[in-house]
C-alpha cells in the first residue's frame, strides 16, 4: 500500500505526489472528477471547483490526500493512475 510524504504541486487539477519511495508522481485529475462527480452535490462534484480541488492535504494518520470535505482518494490507484515523473 502507498502513501503520500508530500504535495510537491497542484496546478489546476494536476496534482504532483512525493510517494513513500520517494517517487514523484503526477496526475491530471480533471476528467476523472468530472466524471465521477455528476451527482449534484456530491463530495466529488464539489472537487469540480479548482479552489475546493486546490484546498488538498495529507491526512498525517493515513497518508492519504485528503479534502476539507471529509473526501479522500485511494492512494493504491492514484499511483497506478499517475506517470513517474523523471528528475533531472
Amino acid at each position: 500500500m502507498h502513501s503520500v510524504k508530500e504535495i510537491i504541486e497542484i496546478q489546476d487539477f494536476t496534482i504532483t505526489l512525493k510517494f513513500e519511495n520517494d517517487e514523484l508522481r503526477q496526475k491530471d485529475l480533471y476528467d476523472s472528477i468530472h466524471r465521477w462527480g455528476k451527482e449534484p452535490g456530491s463530495k466529488l462534484s464539489e472537487l469540480k471547483d479548482p479552489t475546493v480541488f486546490k484546498k488538498a492535504n495529507i491526512d498525517p494518520e493515513l497518508e492519504t490526500l485528503i479534502w476539507d470535505n471529509g473526501l479522500d482518494l485511494c492512494l493504491d490507484v492514484l499511483f497506478d493512475m499517475s506517470e513517474k515523473m523523471v528528475e533531472n
